[in-house]
């Protein structure tokens, strides 16, 4: 038996010499938990769990990142827990089932697609409030909600004194076309051509960003669909840097409008330009932001990963500097209130 008082002789020396393994050991796992500052290298992801080892540490290094807030967890079916930052308290959503979709700002109002048509709930009751033609629901900073309508970019003003409902064209086909004809698989003159709305992300109440599927006519139809993600103020194509890359995720906007996300990997500047990810970062499911955006959380397969955005920047540049906190969690969505 090993007691705190070792004792003289060899069998006091083997015991001391256990009892420093023990402890290093217990170390090592403990600050392995936490990410706080990597380089270009990639490391195995956390094993997936519903506990969070070492929390005293990781409430530390939150605290460290001055993260505050509520992160809500999304698991499968009905399962939603709000995650305390930086003091890792986990409860569950009074909610319950919550219809999930594009959330206004106010957070009383979900818009989700069904076929061709958008459907907008209250929040909170989940009762249905309207239905209106189109699809892929975008809500703008000013709560006004927007829809990919025939081609085009659309708001709805309500119901007009001839029936129906009365909509007002943001974004016209003939823009959409333009930034199409930007991507350099695309001729200069491109018969046939149709470009259809993927996704929609409102930096400001005049600037979006628009992911565009492009679908090719005449000899290059069998080239198959090609994307595009363009930026445009007040309706017109802006002068910035297209991205070109499918990556079949969803499209969404920083808190304060600076970033664009779309899953897996992608986070590009106002002008284009893309902010690099790590290599062991780059299989994400959400983003979520804080509401000033110095902070970013990743839902990855294994975990939830906090990154500070400037050290985020910094490693862009630099490949190196980067901070960052794990949260061994597995959640299929992410938000960040």
């Amino acid at each position: 038996m090993v007691s705190n008082t070792y004792a003289s002789g060899e069998g006091g020396h083997v015991a001391k010499l256990e009892w420093l393994a023990v402890t290093t050991l217990a170390t090592l796992v403990a600050v392995a938990t936490v990410d706080a500052v990597r380089g270009r290298q990639a490391s195995e992801p956390p094993a997936p769990t519903t506990e969070l080892p070492a929390r005293g540490v990781l409430t530390d290094r939150l605290e460290a990142l001055q993260a505050s807030g509520e992160l809500v967890l999304y698991g499968d079916g009905c399962a939603v827990q709000l995650l305390a930052l930086p003091s890792l308290e986990q409860t569950e959503d009074p909610r319950g089932c919550a219809p999930r979709g594009a959330v206004s700002p106010d957070r009383s109002l979900v818009a989700r697609c069904l076929g061709e048509r958008t459907e907008l709930f209250e929040r909170d009751a989940g009762v249905l409030v309207r239905t209106v033609p189109g699809c892929t629901p975008a809500w703008r900073p000013d709560g006004v909600l927007t829809v990919a309508n025939e081609d085009a970019v659309v708001r709805f003003l309500g119901a007009c004194p001839t029936g129906g409902a009365c909509i007002r064209t943001l974004i016209d086909r003939s823009e959409l076309a333009r930034a199409a004809r930007r991507h350099p698989t695309v001729p200069v003159q491109s018969m046939g051509m149709r470009v259809l709305v993927d996704g929609i992300a409102w930096l400001s109440q005049s600037r979006a960003a628009v992911q565009l599927s492009i679908r090719m006519g005449g000899r290059l139809a069998g080239v198959g669909a090609l994307s595009a993600l363009a930026f445009f103020e007040n309706g017109r194509l802006a002068e910035t840097q297209p991205y070109f890359r499918i990556t079949g995720g969803r499209l969404a906007a920083s808190s304060r409008g600076t970033y664009v996300t779309r899953t897996p990997d992608v986070i590009l500047r106002q002008d284009g330009t893309q902010v690099n990810l790590p290599p062991h970062l780059r299989d994400a499911t959400a983003f979520a932001w804080s509401a000033d955006e110095r902070l970013l959380a990743l839902a990855t397969r294994f975990a939830v990963v906090v990154l500070d955005v400037t050290s985020l920047e910094r490693y862009d540049a630099t490949g190196a500097g980067l901070r960052s906190v794990t949260l061994p969690l597995s959640v299929t969505e992410l938000a960040w209130r």
